[in-house]
């Protein structure tokens, strides 16, 4: 099983966008999935139980869920939906657990400014000292369009971790957060301009998975 953090230092970047999107792109490629919803909003675990059936199966777990449940089903891949704001000893732990972690970031200057503070304290980490945890950021809700875009740029720019992806702000993910959907759901003539922002994502986590899975 390989696990993904995702996490960002503060609200309203889009963190459970990227979880469930990424959770439904696996599921799509015949994975067996699950989403850890660790945020006390509980946003993923709610989306999962809107999901229609028919479509692919993602499975979800909670803080308190038995963990032999998870085991049993076998999953290739454990996505875990952070808390907010988590920091200190909490972040540690789950940075501990994890194979890789995403940090979203949405084009604001609180979000630029927290985000620095926060890759800071995730370099101070021993896994990430120690070269063994793989590190990647996002330009998370992002409209090319805007001085706001060209902003973000600026800030990830300089950065010693890796910067993937832009992931565009989009009614498509609303729409389909709305439903219990990804994009990965919706037909190619309608999300085909969405799914374009992600192959670096995940060519960036088959990059990762890869040199682990040779150990």
């Amino acid at each position: 099983m390989f696990s993904i953090l995702v996490v960002n230092p503060k609200g309203g970047a889009g963190k459970t966008t990227i979880a469930t999107n990424l959770a439904g792109y696996l599921a799509g490629k015949r994975q067996r999935v699950v989403i850890k919803d660790m945020d006390r909003q509980r946003s993923a675990a709610r989306w999962l139980a809107r999901r229609p059936r028919g479509f692919p199966e993602i499975r979800g777990a909670l803080p308190d869920t038995d963990p032999k449940i998870v085991a049993d089903y076998a999953p290739q891949w454990l996505i875990i939906d952070a808390p907010a704001g988590v920091h200190d000893k909490a972040l540690a732990e789950l940075v501990r657990d994890a194979d890789a972690v995403i940090v979203p970031v949405a084009t604001s200057v609180f979000d630029f400014e927290a985000t620095s503070d926060f890759l800071a304290e995730l370099a101070t980490l021993k896994p990430v000292k120690d070269g063994k945890r793989a590190i990647a950021v996002i330009g998370s809700r992002v409209d090319s369009r805007t001085v706001a875009a060209s902003d973000l740029d600026a800030f990830l720019e300089p950065l010693s971790i890796d910067v993937v992806t832009h992931v565009r702000d989009s009614q498509l993910y609303v729409h389909a957060a709305r439903d219990g959907l990804t994009i990965f759901d919706q037909p190619r003539s309608r999300a085909h301009e969405a799914w374009e922002d992600w192959p670096p994502l995940l060519e960036w986590l088959q990059s990762v998975v890869i040199p682990r899975s040779s150990r």
